[in-house]
């Protein structure tokens, strides 16, 4: 069997509390886009012309955890990137003012 090195196309994934919204990206720089309604409140916004993914938002996100696992789940952000890069086996950019 051969060995598979491929790494996860997310190249980012972003909690906006305030907004309540959860974002993946799958690419590293910024680039227009054309936004499309793919399910209720989840956007994906891709290239027009070559339809490649640039990103995904699920709208309402907390209102979507409570529905699918219940009032009793509790969510706490984890600070730990290597933990999270671990679980997640992407690479965190560093956060301004850490070392």
């Amino acid at each position: 069997m051969a060995e598979n090195d491929e790494r996860s196309p997310i190249k980012a994934v972003q909690y906006d509390s305030q907004a309540d919204i959860l974002s993946f990206s799958f690419i590293d720089t910024p680039q227009s886009a054309v936004a499309e309604e793919a399910a209720d409140e989840v956007w994906v916004r891709y290239e027009l012309q070559t339809h490649q993914v640039i990103s995904i938002d699920i709208l309402n996100f907390s209102a979507r955890v409570r529905e699918a696992f219940g009032p009793t789940l509790v969510y706490t952000e984890r600070t730990d990137p290597q933990r999270l890069e671990a679980l997640l086996g992407l690479p965190l950019p560093a956060k301004e003012g850490n070392s």
